[in-house]
Parts: structure tokens; sequence; C-alpha cells
């Protein structure tokens, strides 16, 4: 008989974990990524790539359903997924780590499973931890983000379908076969590429509700019966390893500590409000600011050094809309050295009509140096106008502000929910935080889906 296959190694783990196994700090942890999830999908549910999917689903939607958030819409839990995994990725302020995006790829799919089947607050937490676990498992399993991206995969949509499976499957309580049979099935269908880093388009900020639409169905057709691949990475023709990563697999990394490390501290929050590459960068700048009070007019000239795939990633240019400024490092640097800022309102609109932002943006240059790694962060040579010159290492992006080295705290994730929610409705993120901070009481989650049904006063949530 064939050893357990690494599906059924992580279904077998999964399916068999109650809440009360979970240790407290790792619940604690999570709701922090629940909050800031929630509260980046509402504030993005406004914006025009969120509505058109909303546009798209709403002409099928029935009066029971799950919640479109923001909206008093409801349609099927899979497309329930598909509409909030888009708005909460839509601004690309929502959370990393687990297989990418790890919370637009799997609270939407856990929270639209969830209240279809009528499960408790402490079914949702349980769901969402598993999805994070098994999402970060699937990506080392082939190597980790930076091999992945290199290949030009987005992760968030080719393992991020894994990711809402396990959570959806959790959700269900699928026993052992019919879990590792939703990962199989996810498995078949997942996918995500790098290419609409060429034109801008808006398939990127779809891929993490494409992964959740499909880890639904995969959950509810396993359920049903139908099986998956139990050996969907290890097959030797078509298996992921072959297909994503040349034939070679990391199945040792991805069962490192299972059981005892849930993995949610994996995860990062995001305080700025942009592509993750530049985070550590943007740290080390603002960090440059405090200590010698340098203002955009002492720069003559910075040049970025950093890996092939960073500066694939992060160097767009001109800069046109809320996509161009997200990726590109120098108007993230630009508007960190002018406005000491870079939240959501520095990026949209882009800022590039204000004289001192475009003046900077063009002091600032970016280049290949092939003796960096995405993981080592870029080289800042910065130049004065006073003739002084200094060298900053940027360092490790997944260890910037937000990461489990560097952590935002709870009154740091409330006042962030708090930022992009009051001008919608003050009242939203007051009773947002509160059904989130008492979600394992919940009986049900009739508290925190009102919460996510309001409106904006303005209503210009409307299709």
């Amino acid at each position: 008989m064939n050893a357990e296959s690494l599906t059924e190694r992580l279904a077998s783990n999964w399916a068999k974990i109650q809440f009360d196994d979970i240790p407290s700090e790792v619940v604690a942890g999570v709701k922090k990524n629940i909050l800031d999830t929630l509260a980046v999908a509402m504030a993005g549910a406004h914006t025009d790539e969120a509505r058109r999917v909303r546009t798209a689903l709403t002409g099928v939607r029935a009066e029971s359903g799950s919640l479109v958030w923001g909206t008093p819409f409801r349609v099927s839990p899979a497309h329930a997924a598909l509409a909030n995994g888009t708005a909460a990725h839509a601004r690309d302020f929502d959370d990393g780590g687990g297989p990418g995006h790890a919370g637009s790829t799997v609270l939407p799919a856990a929270l639209a499973v969830t209240e279809a089947a009528g499960g408790d607050g402490r079914t949702l937490i349980a769901a969402t931890i598993a999805g994070y676990d098994i999402g970060y498992r699937a990506l080392q399993a082939i190597g980790g983000f930076a091999a992945h991206t290199g290949r030009g995969w987005h992760s968030s949509g080719t393992m991020g379908s894994f990711a809402a499976a396990a959570a959806a499957a959790k959700t269900l309580g699928l026993d052992t076969e019919r879990f590792a049979d939703a990962l199989g099935i996810a498995g078949s269908f997942t996918g995500g590429v790098w290419a609409f880093k060429d034109d801008g388009a808006m398939t990127k900020r779809i891929h993490p509700g494409k992964a959740g639409e499909t880890g639904v169905d995969a959950a509810l057709l396993a359920q049903a019966g139908i099986t998956g691949p139990r050996r969907v990475f290890e097959a030797e023709w078509g298996g992921l390893y072959a297909t994503y990563n040349n034939g070679q697999g990391f199945p040792e990394q991805a069962l490192a500590d299972l059981g005892v490390d849930y993995n949610v501290a994996t995860a990062y929050i995001k305080p700025y409000a942009c592509c993750r590459g530049c985070h550590s960068t943007i740290d080390t700048v603002l960090a440059m600011i405090r200590t010698r009070d340098v203002k955009p007019t002492d720069i003559h000239h910075i040049s970025i050094k950093a890996s092939e795939t960073a500066v694939n990633m992060l160097s767009v240019d001109p800069i046109e809309t809320v996509f161009d400024a997200q990726f590109s490092l120098a108007y993230a640097m630009s508007v960190a050295l002018c406005n000491g800022s870079v939240g959501l309102d520095q990026f949209e609109p882009p800022r590039m009509n204000d004289p001192l932002v475009a003046e900077t943006f063009a002091k600032i240059s970016m280049h290949v140096d092939s003796g960096i790694e995405l993981e080592d962060g870029p080289r800042l040579d910065v130049e004065f106008t006073s003739g002084e010159t200094i060298t900053l290492f940027a360092g490790n992006p997944t260890t910037a502000k937000g990461s489990a080295l560097n952590p935002m705290s709870h009154e740091e994730v409330v006042a962030k929910a708090e930022a992009l929610l009051a001008p919608i409705d003050p009242e939203i993120p007051r009773r947002l935080v509160h059904a989130v901070e008492n979600l394992e009481d919940a009986t049900d989650l009739s508290e925190l889906l009102s919460a996510l049904r309001a409106e904006r006063r303005d209503n210009c949530l409307g299709d």
C-alpha cells in the first residue's frame, strides 16, 4: 500500500482538530486577521472591481444564500466567496501569508459556508485557522512564496484554492476521506498567473475571490461524494510538483510541526496600502526620516538595487491608476518622503499631480542586482543634495511591520479598521470590532452579519 499522500496527511490532521484543541494565543491572533480582512473588504466593496463582480453575480441572486458584505445582496456561498474575496483584495490592503493573501482567500469561503450551514463563531474561527494553515503548507510544498512567484505564479490564486477548500471543509465537518477529496478537487482547478502585471488588469484583485469560489465548490462537491485526486501534488504527470515546480516537491517543509504550529503567525497585516514587497523599504525610509529629519528636497537621487523578481513586480511607470501606484516602490517611497504616510489615501487616487511627489518620484531609480534575492529586500543608495551618500539595507519584506517579528498590536488593527470604515458610517467599525472580539462566544453569526450588512450612507455601494 502506498504511503499517505500530502493531502491525506493534511486532511487527517485537520479533520480531527476541534476548537478547544487550538491554543488561545492562536485564536487571539487570528481574530486580528479576521477583523482586518473584514474591514478592508467593507472598504473595498465600493471599488470598481468589486462592483463589477457584484453586477456579474447578483443577476442570479436568491433571497436565501450568503451575504455579499457591505450590501443587502445574497448569492450562493461560492459566489459570495468570489464577491467578498474580490472586495477584500480590491485595494491590496488585506493581510498576507498563508497561501499568499490569506484573509481574502480563506475568510470569504469560511464565512459564506458557516453562514449557509448555520454554524457558530467557534466554527468560523477554527475553519479560518485551518485555511491559513493548509494554505501556507501547500505553498511550502512547492518551494515557498519566492520560488513560486519567481516562476510567474500568483500564489493567492494557486494555493488559495487549497486554503479556501480547507476552510469550507472544516466548516462542513467533513471526515478525513471527504476532506482529502476537497483538497484534491481544489487542486485540480487551481491557478493564477502574474500576467495582470503587464497591463494592470483587474484579475489581480479577483484571484483571491476566485480561489475562494473554487474552494467552496470543492468542499461541497466532496461532501456530495465527488472524489478528488489524492496525489494532486505527487502525481508524476499532472501533479503540482511536476506542473508548478519542475517535479521538485518539499513535503517535509509542508508537514513541519503539523498539528503543533497553526501558521497564523506566518500571516502579516498590512500597515501600508501597497504590495508587501514595498513594506520593508517603507519602514526603512520612514526610519530615515525620523532619525535624520530628512525632507524630500534633501534628496538628490536614490538608487534601488533589488532582485529581478522584485524589479518585475515593483517598477511600474508611469503611475496612472491605483494599481500602478501600489506596484511602484518608487511611488511608495515618494509619498512616504513627502507625506510621512502610506495609507490608502495616498494611493486612491495616486498623488502624481502633486508637484513635490512627482519631483521626488523622478529622483528614484530601480535596478536589478543578481546578487540580491527577493527575500533579501532592496538596497538603497541615497545621495543627498549636500553631497553625503549613505547605503541602507531594507531587509526581508516578509518581516516588515505587521509580521510576527514586528506585529501590529490589537489597538493598531482596530485603528486601521476605524480609519477605513468610519467614513462609511462611524457605527460600522464599533459594531464590527465588538462582533469579532466576542466571536468565540457567538452561538450564531447574526451580530457579525448585521455589521457586515451595513451600507454606505451615501449609497455609493449600489449597483
